[in-house]
Order: C-alpha cells, then structure tokens, then sequence
C-alpha cells in the first residue's frame, strides 16, 4: 500500500493586491509494501509466458533490495477482451495498487482505463495502449524497419534484389499502435531495395492469422496456391506462431526456394529452428526474427509501478523495449543454446 505523509507548510506572505496570506499543501509519498496486480496477454502461448515469470523475478528482487514486499497477483485474459475487462473488475477487488495490462482487444482498453480511474489505480499499458498510461513495449516503428530490413538484405544477397510477392500475417484486432508494427516493414524494405513504399505496398498481401499456427499454415499454403510463378516471396509474421506455420506451408509446398521468411519475436520456435540450421551447417528459409526480450520486460515495468506508486511519471524512453534482429550469427551471444535447450 502507498503510504501518504502530508506537511503542512505554514508560509508567511506579504499581501499582495489585497490577498491574504496562504497556507501551502506538499504531498509527499513514501514507498511501502505493495501489490502489482498483472493481466497477462495469454498464457496458453509458450512464448508470453516469461513475461509474468520475469514480472515475478524483478519484483522479488526489488523487494530486498528496497527492504519492502512487493507482491504480484496475476490473471490470463487469455487472448479474450471479454476476459480482460472481468479480470480488471476481481484485481481491483483484491485491493492491487497498479496495474499492468497486456490485452490484444484494444477495443475495450478504455474500458479497462476507465475502470481504473475510477478506482484511482495508476496502469501501465503492454505494447498495446490502455488510455492515458504510460506505454510499455515495443518500439513498433524500429521493429519493423529492421524486420524490412533483413528481409531486403536476404533478397538483396541472395536474388539480386528482386521481390516479387509479399505476405504479411498479421492479427489487426491489436490495433493501431501494434499495426505500425507491420507498416514499417515497408520503410525498411523501401529504405533497402530500388523499390518504393507504394510499389512493395502493391504487392502485399495482408492476411489475419489470430495467433494461431495452424490457420497461419492454412492461409499461407493458399497464398502460394493462387502465386504458383512468384519465386521471389518475402514473408514478415507479427510473431512467431505466424512465422511458424508460414514455415510449415512453405515445406509442405516444396518452395523454400521461393520465399524468405522473418518474424518479429525471437520465442523459442524461432530460437529452435535457428539453431537447428546452426547445429546441421544448413540454412532453411525462415531465417530469423526481431528480438522483444520478452523474458526481460519485468525490467522495465516494476520500476515502473513503483515510480507510479509514488505518484510519479515514468519517462517514457525508459518503458521502450531495445530491439535487435536475431540470426545464425548473433543468437548465441543473445540465446545461449546451453541455457535455454529443450
């Protein structure tokens, strides 16, 4: 809980125009025990899991080191906006102090913000805004250049540069902050080949694949069906589950001369099958992804809630995620393979 310590501070003015002399209210707060109460996107996916492990961790070290108990209550809203806003009303029941919201239906975040205001309970939003509160995640404009980017540096280093089709599956139900996500693929493309934005723009396909491998296999193998002479494919999944059935269809379709395929997220799908094509000394065409570092966003989000607690701002720099793509040359100073192995 917050405790709140109120000074009163006599102060002696002069009159002034005729107006008294005035009595000054500071508020201070002083940091106790207290509860971040965690809605987690979906926990039936492997990968958002280690968010609310990593949640968990960074509150218990916080709470040695600032000698307080900071407890965290966590609830799935399981993928469903439904769910969301009825886990945000039982949080706010169990007395928690803040709230961290990871929910892809961003038609009911103001809902949820709402709710919250009325409860005065400060929030923090998880790559997918939630009113007014300080946004922590993704840097969706960065992430998707260098998505873009990787794959102009395939097409440009293994086909001369030349794109003939392009497919992006997406889940537009998160919104528009996240939609960014998969528009600056196109800059960083544009930015990378002789083509502009409006050309690689023409020749996209936008499918919605709702965080589920098996239709992201079905639409994929669809779209090489009715684009039987591209040969020249590029592929950018908004995570891994897209990527991965992406990867399915193009194998079942014996085409993976034909298309090269990046993600954002760097989960343990893409971690595997990157050192699958280290470990055997042979490349495939799903060649990496753009690291969130999921399994650090408790880094920034419990000092986050404890700025908040205090009645502070955090600085919005502060909650953005550093990203990096991830290949067979550079996963194992980010991903040591002895450490995360299954």
């Amino acid at each position: 809980m917050k405790k709140r310590t109120v000074t009163w501070i006599m102060a002696s003015l002069m009159v002034l125009a005729g107006m008294p002399a005035q009595i000054v209210l500071a508020e201070e707060s002083e940091l106790t025990d207290f509860t971040i109460g965690y809605a987690g996107l979906d926990e039936s996916q492997e990968h958002l899991v280690p968010v609310g492990e990593n949640i968990e961790k960074v509150a218990a070290e916080k709470s040695e080191e600032l000698g307080i108990d900071i407890k965290v209550v966590k609830v799935d809203n399981a993928g469903d906006g439904a769910k969301a806003v009825e886990n945000v009303d039982n949080l706010i029941l169990q007395g928690i102090d803040v709230l961290v919201e990871f929910n892809s239906d961003a038609a009911v975040n103001d809902t949820i913000w709402q709710k919250c205001q009325d409860a005065d309970i400060p929030v923090i939003a998880v790559d997918i805004p939630v009113g007014d509160a300080p946004y922590m995640g993704a840097n969706n404009e960065l992430a998707g250049q260098l998505c873009g980017e990787a794959l102009a540096n395939l097409a440009n280093e293994e086909w001369d540069g030349q794109i003939d089709a392009i497919l992006f599956e997406h889940t537009p139900e998160a919104g528009e902050t996240v939609q960014i996500r998969m528009d600056s693929i196109w800059d960083g493309l544009a930015e990378n080949t002789d083509y502009t934005r409006e050309e690689l723009e023409a020749m996209t396909t936008t499918v919605s694949m709702d965080d589920d491998a098996i239709l992201a296999q079905q639409l994929c193998a669809d779209f090489l069906t009715a684009n039987p002479d591209k040969t020249h494919i590029l592929i950018g999944s908004i995570n891994d589950i897209g990527a991965q059935g992406a990867f399915a269809a193009v194998q079942a379709a014996g085409r993976e001369d034909d298309v090269f395929i990046v993600n954002h997220g760097v989960s343990v799908s893409t971690r595997e099958n990157l050192y699958n094509q280290e470990n055997s000394g042979e490349t495939n065409c799903w060649r990496g992804g753009v690291s969130y570092f999921l399994e650090r966003y408790g880094e920034y989000i419990v000092p986050g809630c404890i700025e908040l607690v205090q009645g502070k701002t955090p600085d919005a720099e502060s909650l953005l995620m550093d990203h990096i793509y991830i290949d067979v040359n550079n996963i194992e100073e980010y991903y040591p393979q002895s450490e995360w192995a299954q």
